[in-house]
């Protein structure tokens, strides 16, 4: 329909103009509209995405064969987004791995426009981002209208590029599945001429088929629950942000805690460049279908910075789950900055399996500033599968010996012992 609109609308041009040849620079160019180019909003708390996503995350891909369109880089134009955190990353998308990209703070903005993750501001803002491919000359890259450049690697047929975008918000706070604005257009320029033309086509993503894997841990039955630093992973991972994990199976006459002083984050986003953490949320999974069920932001926890926050994990099938939850609500009295998480072990997912009572807890910071001392990013990662099992430079393995209480810890208690405990 969008083809045919457009040769009936040159027809159109070449009839008022008398004549009409191919190299005609007033050329119009219509792609589709945004909705139509990115895909549908993939959404961190729709219990659909694996990999353990936040629920407060929401993103967007936009996939295309680059090595049918070597001559073609692509301009992503479009408004800051309310939001915590918003970046593009780029994937090889016939792989997974993380080639690129750039974060929010790093966005040069558009003449007369403000980067408002740098400098307070209000009223809309604009920006415009290049994705070249590694055929494009530095001299014609030099030509282009912004200096927000994100460069193809070699040998990558198919591109896929992700937006992110965490706790969106409208212009009143308010939750909002975009921002509070519309996703930003892709266009697309001859990296020869830098003339206009037709973005490509975007093909379906490999994004789509995250493989599940679920590989029983020998450390899932013991009484303590460490943390470990994950590994940015080699499927879609979102290089801003690491991550520790801790992973135990929970049954019904038990109570998980775990406490740490969690990062502080920036309060202005003037303190964004060089923060400590830009974000910081625990989220809860199961280790069946690695999908989040359960997730705490920052924000929601209202800890103080330098002080402990504590998490208490339970089942919801739990004998005393009326008096566990009594319990939590005394000890919030004492202390605000305790969570109770009921744990649904018999919740059906979507494929109408129960999520079990095998739950992976992530903690996770965005942009983590290595230059902290107590930053995770400065821990050893330890491999996934049996992480107890392959510890060899605890010091540096172990969040809680790692980073002392800035450290999540946690330990199961039976439920008494729990309800006994001052």
């Amino acid at each position: 329909m969008l083809k045919t609109y457009y040769h009936l609308f040159t027809l159109m041009i070449c009839v008022l103009m008398g004549s009409c040849n191919d190299d005609d620079s007033t050329e119009v160019i219509i792609n589709p509209t945004p909705l139509e180019q990115w895909s549908a909003t993939w959404k961190g708390d729709d219990y659909k995405l694996a990999a353990y996503p936040d629920l407060f995350v929401n993103y967007w891909e936009y996939t295309y064969w680059l090595n049918e369109n070597p001559n073609l880089a692509l301009r992503i134009k479009g408004e800051f987004p309310h939001a915590r955190f918003f970046s593009f990353t780029l994937y090889n998308d016939e792989k997974g791995d993380a080639i690129g990209g750039i974060d929010d703070f790093n966005i040069e903005p558009d003449l007369n426009s403000i980067n408002p993750y740098t400098t307070t501001a209000t009223g809309s803002n604009y920006f415009t981002v290049y994705i070249v491919p590694p055929t494009m000359s530095q001299k014609q890259i030099d030509k282009l209208d912004s200096k927000n450049i994100c460069r193809v690697q070699e040998d990558v047929n198919r591109l896929a590029v992700c937006i992110r975008q965490y706790l969106g918000t409208d212009t009143k706070g308010n939750k909002h599945e975009y921002g509070g604005v519309d996703l930003p257009v892709v266009e697309a320029i001859d990296i020869n001429t830098l003339k206009e033309v037709y973005a490509p086509h975007r093909t379906k993503s490999n994004i789509d088929y995250f493989p599940v894997s679920y590989t029983p841990q020998g450390g899932d039955g013991l009484q303590a629950m460490p943390f470990f630093l994950a590994s940015k992973g080699a499927y879609y991972p979102n290089n801003s942000t690491d991550y520790l994990y801790a992973r135990t199976i929970l049954d019904k006459d038990s109570v998980l805690v775990f406490s740490f002083i969690p990062v502080n984050i920036p309060q202005k986003v003037e303190e964004n460049r060089g923060a400590n953490a830009r974000y910081w949320s625990i989220c809860f999974g199961s280790a069946l279908n690695t999908r989040s069920y359960y997730s705490v932001h920052d924000t929601q926890a209202a800890v103080p910075d330098g002080e402990k926050c504590t998490f208490i994990v339970c089942l919801a099938q739990n004998p005393l789950i009326k008096e566990v939850e009594q319990r939590v609500s005394e000890m919030k009295i004492a202390d605000a900055s305790c969570q109770l998480i009921v744990w649904d072990s018999e919740r059906l997912d979507i494929d109408n399996k129960p999520i079990g009572n095998t739950i992976v807890t992530m903690y996770r910071q965005i942009l983590p500033n290595k230059d902290w001392p107590f930053s995770i990013a400065n821990m050893q990662v330890t491999p996934y599968g049996n992480p107890v099992d392959n510890i060899t430079n605890p010091d540096k393995q172990l969040a809680h010996k790692a980073l002392g209480d800035y450290g999540p810890y946690g330990i199961k208690h039976s439920t008494r012992e729990f309800l006994a405990n001052d």
